[in-house]
Order: C-alpha cells, then structure tokens, then sequence
C-alpha cells in the first residue's frame, strides 16, 4: 500500500516541509493594512463555513426538518404543534451554524489545514492572511463558548457536547489524518451529532421513549449510508491532501477501486433506504436516479471539475434520502 501511495504521489506537487507548515500558521506580514469593519469579520466568518453549506447545512436541516414534520413527529413529540415547531427552525439553523463556525475554525486554523486550503480552497480566511493563528484561537474560543452556552437554553446541550468531542479527535487529537477509516468514523459521526442536534432544537430537547428509539434507528440507517460513501469527499481534494500527507482511500488503494466502493453502496442504499419508511414508488425513483447519476459519473469522469459535481449529487442524494420521512405512509 505505502508503495502503491509512494508513486500517486510522485507526479503530484512536493509534499510539505517544515518551514512550509510554519510558514502556514505564521502568516507574514506584508505591510498592507486592512482595515477591519463590521462587514469584514462578518465575511470572515462566512468564508469559514462557506463550502460546507452543502455538506452540512442543507442536508442536516433536512434530516431534521423531515423528521420532525412527518408523522414520525407525532410520536417523537406528540404535544407539540407544527406551528411551534416551525417558530424554532431559526433557532436551528443558527444552532447548526455554531457549531459548524467551530468544526471550520478548529479545522482550518492548523498549518496543515492552511497548507491544504492553498490548494484547494485558496480563498479561505487563513490562507487570505484575514486573520492569523492566534486570532483564530481567540475566535474558536468564543465560537465554543456561545455554541455550547446557547445549547444549553434550547435543550440541545447533549448534541452539542458530544459534537464538540469528535472536534477535538478530529482536530487537536489529529484523528483527520491517522487513516481513512478512523477519519470516516469520526466525521460520520459528527454529521449524525449535527442532524441530532437539528431534531433536539426543533422539538425543544422533549423527546418520548419511542420517538429516540426511531431517531435512533434512523440515525444509525443513514450513518452506515455516510460511512460507506464519505469517500466522495476526498476525490476533489486530492492535490490538498497529498501536501498534507493525509492518507485518504484515493491515495492508499487508488483512484479506481475507490470510486467502484463509491458507486456501489450508492446504487444499493438507494434500494435499502426507501424500504425503511415503505414510501411509494415514485420517490424512490427518484433517489434512484440520483444514486445512479452518482455511481455512473464516479466511475466515467475523473477530473477535477466532475469531482466537484459529483460531491455536488452526492449532497443533493444524502438529502433526497433524509427527505423520506416526509413520504411515508405510516
């Protein structure tokens, strides 16, 4: 495997040094004073989040969105109206907001993750120079303390702290880069903390007996679905990856066999997955088709941009499938 991952990388960018890493978290100045308003520090936290929008925000709101106004919400809060419910979805978003600004922030501020960006995500606030290492401390600082503080006033104070430990693994304890399959694992995890997060806030963390055994089941449905497909995620992000030497599934077992162990859990989930809530036909061809368009495009086109849009369908799969509350019949 280490020689298979020896000559990828061979025709790809030189791997990071030292000084490049130091370079990375120690910003130099080069004597341009930008001025700091209102407007500035609300992009910067904007373009802390912004790519994970798709991955995180819209999907997540619409696992917990789905599940709370189908009928399963009737048994998860049966004294609970879609009105009142409906009033906490700000409180929601902002909560999944939060905490996704702290995943962002204790991810991206490490010289690794800046080195990475230069790659991928250029625009980025730390390799743009909006703000340093130590600023970045500062704000991830703030950034826990409000996410964790607010979860406790809206009822989602168990998400939120379970959240915030997988952060930590992933980041300061440096579980992104120890192996894919531990990388999977947390960041699987993370995502179901996430919609967990959604479902507790809307309902005001009152949840019956039977309706956390159907949040539980769902949630573990809908992990394997992640953990068996994140991969999709690291297709795009090779170059970054390999300046960081993170070992990813493109990287150890190559490009091919992972885009197969890609298209075939999409094509089989797409199956599984309706069954759960016995939807009619017609969504499930639906989410089909997505599944297909994602599992044929993975295997046939392997540039940079069809990466970019496969992660695209990918998210708008995901979501498809969190959707399927909605159409169930029972």
């Amino acid at each position: 495997m280490d020689c298979e991952l020896s000559k990828e990388m061979g025709d790809q960018p030189k791997v990071s040094t030292i000084s490049q890493l130091l370079d990375a978290s120690n910003p130099i100045d080069d004597g341009v004073q930008t001025v700091r308003t209102v407007w500035f520090h609300s992009k910067t936290l904007f373009l802390f989040t912004k790519s994970d929008f798709k991955t995180v925000m819209v999907p997540q709101s619409a696992f917990a969105l789905a599940l709370v106004l189908s009928r399963a919400g009737q048994i998860m809060a049966p004294t609970q109206t879609r009105l009142q419910i409906v009033l906490r979805v700000p409180y929601m978003l902002v909560w999944l907001w939060l905490h996704l600004l702290v995943q962002d922030i204790a991810n991206q501020r490490l010289p690794e993750a800046v080195l990475e960006d230069r790659e991928n995500k250029p625009w980025r606030p730390m390799p743009t120079k909006r703000l340093n290492s130590v600023e970045a401390q500062r704000l991830l600082r703030v950034a826990v303390s409000v996410a964790s503080g607010s979860s406790l006033l809206i009822g989602s104070f168990v998400p939120s702290v379970s959240l915030m430990t997988l952060i930590w693994l992933y980041n300061d304890l440096n579980g992104s880069s120890t192996g894919f399959i531990q990388r999977n694992i947390i960041t699987t995890a993370g995502l179901c903390c996430f919609g967990w997060g959604g479902v507790t806030t809307l309902l005001a963390g009152e949840i019956t007996h039977e309706g956390k055994l159907l949040l539980g089941q769902w949630t573990v449905l809908t992990a394997s679905v992640v953990l068996t497909t994140i991969q999709v995620q690291d297709f795009p992000d090779m170059a970054g990856d390999m300046a960081r030497m993170r070992r990813t599934m493109p990287l150890i077992y190559g490009k091919q066999l992972s885009r197969w162990s890609l298209a075939i859990p999409t094509i089989a989930w797409s199956a599984l997955c309706p069954l759960f809530w016995g939807v009619m036909a017609l969504e499930s061809a639906l989410i089909g088709c997505i599944g297909g368009v994602v599992a044929i495009s993975t295997i046939l086109r392997w540039d940079k941009s069809s990466n970019e849009m496969v992660l695209m369908l990918w998210c708008c799969w995901t979501t498809a499938i969190y959707l399927l509350p909605l159409s169930s019949p029972t």
